[in-house]
């Protein structure tokens, strides 16, 4: 006897709005020379954020999404973060995205080696909130 689960889209649809829509959010960058991990605190991660050479996060609030029938998941609209510098310049390996005041980070993407972003030199980022089954 073979038995089969299905979560309606309705469910998903239900599960991304609690956890992304009407929430803030803030793409930043950091350069991560100690031991900090996915599960290191927002607080922690926050306190390495780059700053100077042109360097500001990206932040904006998470709008509603819809549910995407190809890739059978919910997903919010897609978040693009840009980073310029300007004079000097700035160097990062880790992009991190907090949702919300969350006391820990929603993830991180790890570069390597290290990027270093030169005067007028620029780099963007696509992240994709979804939820599916």
């Amino acid at each position: 006897m073979a038995i089969s689960l299905t979560i309606s889209t309705k469910e998903l649809e239900r599960q991304a709005i609690a956890a992304f829509q009407g929430k803030t959010y803030k793409v930043f960058l950091a350069l991560n020379t100690t031991s900090l991990t996915a599960d290191s605190t927002t607080a922690a991660w926050e306190a390495i954020e780059c700053s100077g050479g042109g360097y500001a996060a990206a932040t904006g609030t998470i709008a509603a999404g819809s549910y995407n029938a190809g890739n059978a998941r919910y997903q919010m609209p897609v978040i693009t973060a840009t980073f310029t510098a300007t004079g000097g310049g700035f160097s990062y390996n880790t992009v991190c995205l907090k949702i919300g005041t969350e006391l820990y980070l929603h993830s991180i993407t790890t570069e390597s080696p290290t990027v270093v972003l030169a005067a007028a030199q620029s780099k963007s980022y696509t992240i994709t909130l979804a939820q599916d089954d």
